[in-house]
């Protein structure tokens, strides 16, 4: 159960990132530029991703034995893909646009934030794929990687604040 929550924690980033990188969400009727063509998106978006997941969770399940390797491979590609398009959107010109009807030349001042926490989190991935033998029995690399994920949650929360926060999101109501 415990793999099958983490796996369902990485689709969903990688859902969500998809969703709030190409603009994907439902967009109140206030709006004026609520564009139905990206709307459109967003049910085949989902449902691609839950029948992932179900596919995953359903060739895991159906196997002899849990396949340990192939999970953390699925989880690792799911995770890198989040984790590359989080990076792009710290890059100067992002393969999106980072805010709706704003030029990517405006960058927010909290625009490097994913790229350093997503750096963060694949190196702190690294201590669960190198895997070493507990130091005096105690601290393993799995309770490590469990502590660096604590303040890359808190950071990855302060930018999630920052970004629905910034001025650009408001202006979508008035314009």
């Amino acid at each position: 159960m415990d793999y099958f929550s983490a796996g369902l924690g990485s689709m969903y980033g990688l859902w969500y990132t998809v969703v709030r990188l190409y603009h994907l969400y439902l967009q109140p009727r206030l709006l004026v530029h609520n564009t139905p063509s990206r709307r459109r998106l967003l049910a085949p978006w989902t449902s691609l991703c839950i029948l992932l997941y179900l596919a995953h969770v359903t060739y895991l399940c159906l196997l002899p034995r849990f396949d340990y390797g192939w999970n953390m491979k699925v989880n690792l590609i799911i995770g890198m893909l989040y984790n590359s398009l989080w990076i792009s959107y710290s890059l100067p010109s992002p393969p999106f646009q980072r805010f709706w009807r704003v030029p990517n030349a405006i960058r927010p001042s909290f625009v490097l934030y994913p790229a350093m926490i997503a750096i963060s989190m694949i190196c702190a991935v690294s201590l669960e794929i190198f895997d070493f033998p507990p130091w005096w029995r105690i601290i393993d690399a799995h309770s490590l990687w469990h502590l660096a994920t604590v303040p890359i949650v808190w950071n990855w929360y302060r930018f999630l604040l920052k970004d629905s926060l910034d001025p650009s999101w408001r202006d979508r109501l008035t314009t």
